[in-house]
């Protein structure tokens, strides 16, 4: 745990680096920079060669009247959450093309979360973080897999390869030997799709949430959309709720308690976590109702931090972090009455498979990439500060090291707002259960004291 937690605060949050630290993290991202400018110019000029050899000839526009393609092929090589907001393209495409097979390439660690989706295919797994450290070129079993992909892209014969975001996901639909490739030419390099959508994803002054990034894709690729396109699905598999419910009666889980699942970790930028005070404070609040069971979910990276969480705590959670595949991790969450967490993978999973969601924001802006389901509500407070994360692929951690925009955000406020839901649902159903009754405090104005959470 002390490895895991080294460099924070008693917040969890990054202490800011001393001066061998920052020198080590601008040397590493001015390399990075100068190592993608040579890749961009080399790929630059195969597409200009790729364009030349063409003939330069324009291609009519997609669409259903005219194109009949047998297979397609979907791209999104990023986290569990981007993959779980680009699934309306698969969703859309299959309408549009019902005849044709979808598949689907991911990383093998975001893939395992799409269980039997009856509008995917295939889904095919590929990591090229292989080829992030320069070792990685000398390492004759990354080339192997390489064209081991390759050659199986191409057996499919693909009609049309949708790259949805990223130069990986276009370099890969050049490789698949599609015969059309679709995806925003400025994400791409030049000349290597032959349908080029304009613009690319967080444009300025586009202020587009992700979703509808996707949809543009989509609509690109001749599907008509329509207004639930802009909600993720994602399929839940029958075995794994079974599985899940084996488990929590395992561990003593009763019907007749309302069950909470709070995901308190979250990858690319610890600042994107809740205070680990504030979680010990708020799970402490609601276990002593005696009307509530909370469970933590995770992976087994998160059990140092859950650690630090349960030690503060005086009140006993169950604790499934490390314990769960992740398709068994969303029917655990399609199963929670609530979802608390932070920005994450998790949060989306859970807003897809239409859990009623608390999801805590700071330093990402919840238009661009927040949940987008009726049942989520956003918690965020709107200091001068916050939203501060723009680089796409850098950690989201606070400049100032203080993550002041999530330390604002109090345990009562949270459980201000479960009781605000339960209200809500207890109005449109009756009976129901009701976290209503577990004599809530009133909401603490302003900042909580440090010294009362630490």
């Amino acid at each position: 745990m002390a490895h895991a937690l080294a460099n924070r605060d008693d917040y969890g949050y990054p202490t800011q680096p001393d001066s061998r630290r920052r020198l080590r993290n601008s040397v590493v991202h001015t390399s990075k920079r100068i190592l993608l400018s040579g890749i961009y110019v080399l790929m630059s000029v195969f597409g200009l060669y790729l364009r030349l050899r063409t003939g330069l000839r324009r291609t009519p526009a997609l669409h259903p009247s005219h194109f009949h393609p047998r297979r397609i092929l979907v791209i999104r090589l990023d986290l569990i959450g981007d993959l779980v907001l680009s699934l309306p393209v698969v969703h859309i495409l299959k309408r549009t093309y019902p005849e044709a097979d979808i598949d689907l390439l991911a990383l093998p660690s975001s893939a395992r979360v799409l269980g039997k989706d009856p509008a995917i295919h295939t889904v095919l797994t590929y990591d090229p973080n292989i080829w992030r450290r320069p070792k990685g070129l000398l390492n004759p079993k990354n080339w192997r897999e390489a064209r081991a992909l390759r050659q199986r892209l191409q057996e499919r014969n693909y009609d049309l390869a949708v790259s949805v975001f990223g130069p990986w996901a276009a370099l890969l639909a050049l490789v698949s030997g599609a015969q059309r490739r679709l995806g925003f030419g400025k994400e791409s390099y030049p000349g290597l799709m032959t349908d080029s959508v304009p613009g690319q994803h967080w444009k300025p002054g586009d202020h587009l949430h992700e979703v509808d990034y996707c949809l543009r894709l989509a609509q690109a690729a001749g599907a008509t959309l329509q207004p639930e396109d802009r909600i993720p699905t994602l399929v839940v598999d029958q075995q794994a709720q079974q599985e899940v419910e084996r488990l929590l009666q395992q561990m003593g889980v009763s019907d007749e308690k309302t069950l909470i699942a709070c995901h308190v970790s979250s990858n690319n930028g610890q600042s994107k976590r809740w205070p680990i005070p504030y979680w010990a404070r708020l799970i402490d609040r609601l276990q002593q109702t005696g009307k509530v069971e909370v469970v933590f979910t995770g992976a087994p990276d998160d059990l140092p931090l859950i650690a630090a969480i349960t030690t503060r705590m005086q009140e006993q959670a169950i604790n499934l972090a490390g314990k769960t595949s992740l398709v068994q991790l969303a029917a655990l969450l399609q199963r929670a009455n609530i979802v608390i967490t932070g920005d994450s993978g998790p949060m989306h999973i859970a807003c897809a498979v239409g859990s009623k969601v608390i999801a805590i924001h700071g330093p990402t802006d919840p238009a661009l990439s927040g949940p987008v389901s009726p049942l989520a509500t956003i918690l965020r407070d709107p200091i001068w500060c916050s939203p501060c994360y723009k680089a796409r692929g850098a950690p989201a951690n606070c400049r100032f090291f203080t993550t002041q925009c999530m330390k604002n955000i109090s345990p009562d406020q949270v459980l201000q707002t479960l009781y605000a839901i339960e209200l809500e649902q207890e109005s449109k159903q009756q009976p129901a259960e009701r976290i209503s009754s577990l004599e809530l405090p009133h909401m603490v104005e302003g900042i909580p004291h440090e010294q009362d959470l630490l």
